[in-house]
């Protein structure tokens, strides 16, 4: 029997962060395009300042992000990626004062992993972070022996930059004799060194669907007045400690104090309802909103959906209980984003966050809408 090659699997060995794994599925050569993210170790905003009004479209005054010379030089080292792999087409870049997000659209198949390509364009990025004088290259001295002649002296390990999804740390020299314990000296770097300016790995997602790179581009394109508007209201956008629900806690993002509305209705659709059926609920639950009532769901089925989404066009707030908890570094989905920012939004989070598949969905959706009820009814 043919053995399958598993080789490209190395790629996502070992215990990373959910967010930052590969798609065992994917051997990241193929032709294709992804959007990367790549944050600042510390999230310290070395990139640019973001500047403008969140309330102006187009002009000086719209919101974007004045680049830092570190910035500019990552905005090059980005589109420098096509003249080392003409395979690859840099399509866009979104720099921000702590992250960046960028699509690169694989045209034909590469030789090397994805993984190679960032890794690169980390080593150049690190290249000029040392030119600007951000970091240092600093190295074990060697501390003198106890003779009378002097010891020779310890040759400075060289600094080596590519070494896939793992930073780059000097390498012993070897020796006959066993060399003295080298005395540290202190750390010279501005910034920390764990990542030498990155966070080690990065996130992808895969183009997989039709309209999905559109809404990639959009979300880009937002990007720095979405920031602007969760610097305004963060009350409405930070993780809260968890919150007392129901006899347990929670945590939460949004406006906690939409569970204390004295009518508060539940959403719960099936599969299996018709388009008619749904509009029918739909339009109940309109005229419920209008009236004052908050709409509580996990927002699962597709009609559940569907009616959270037109109760939050129509400025009708929304409680939400979510399926897989709350992401490192959460953000509202589009549609929650504008509810969230006007105090029109409560996420909550019964389960801790859960990237994988889940094993038991059936049981946990059918959990989920119990919470639902339990909170309409004020228990």
């Amino acid at each position: 029997m043919e053995q399958k090659d598993n080789s490209h699997k190395a790629w996502a060995q070992g215990k990373k962060p959910s967010m930052k794994r590969r798609n065992e599925e994917r051997d990241y050569t193929e032709r294709g395009l992804y959007m990367l993210t790549l944050v600042i170790e510390g999230r310290q905003p070395l990139l640019g300042k973001l500047e403008g009004n969140a309330a102006v479209n187009e002009g000086p005054d719209s919101p974007h992000v004045v680049l830092s010379p570190f910035g500019e030089r990552v905005k090059t080292c980005w589109q420098a990626i096509s003249q080392h792999y003409p395979q690859i087409e840099t399509v866009k870049l979104c720099i921000m004062p702590d992250h960046i997000h960028g699509i690169l659209f694989v045209r034909t198949k590469i030789e090397k992993h994805l993984g190679h390509v960032i890794n690169g364009f980390k080593a150049g990025t690190r290249k000029a972070a040392r030119e600007l004088g951000m970091i240092a290259e600093a190295v074990p001295q060697p501390t003198k022996l106890p003779q009378k002649q002097p010891a020779p002296p310890v040759e400075a390990a060289p600094f080596v930059e590519a070494v896939p999804y793992a930073e780059a740390v000097p390498q012993p020299t070897k020796r006959q004799q066993p060399a003295p314990k080298a005395t540290p000296q202190p750390n010279k770097s501005k910034h920390p060194s764990h990542g030498l300016i990155w966070e080690p790995n990065y996130n992808d997602r895969i183009l997989l669907r039709k309209g999905q790179l559109k809404r990639w581009l959009a979300y880009l394109d937002d990007n720095p007045r979405r920031l602007i508007v969760r610097r305004q209201h963060p009350e409405y956008f930070t993780l809260l400690k968890p919150i007392p629900v129901l006899g347990t806690t929670m945590p939460a993002v949004g406006n906690v104090f939409l569970l204390q509305r004295p009518l508060k209705l539940q959403v719960q659709c099936s599969r299996h309802l018709y388009p008619h059926e749904i509009e029918q609920q739909k339009q109940r639950f309109l005229e419920a909103g209008q009236r004052g009532a908050v709409i509580v769901s996990p927002c699962i089925s597709p009609g559940e959906q569907q009616i959270a989404t037109a109760c939050l066009e129509a400025g009708i707030p929304l409680i939400v209980l979510l399926l897989k908890g709350f992401a490192p570094y959460f953000k509202p989905q589009r549609r929650y984003f504008q509810a969230c920012a006007e105090g029109r939004l409560l996420m909550l989070a019964p389960y801790p966050f859960q990237n994988e598949k889940l094993t038991d969905m059936r049981l946990r959706c059918l959990h989920l809408n119990d919470l639902a009820a339990h909170i309409c009814q004020g228990e």
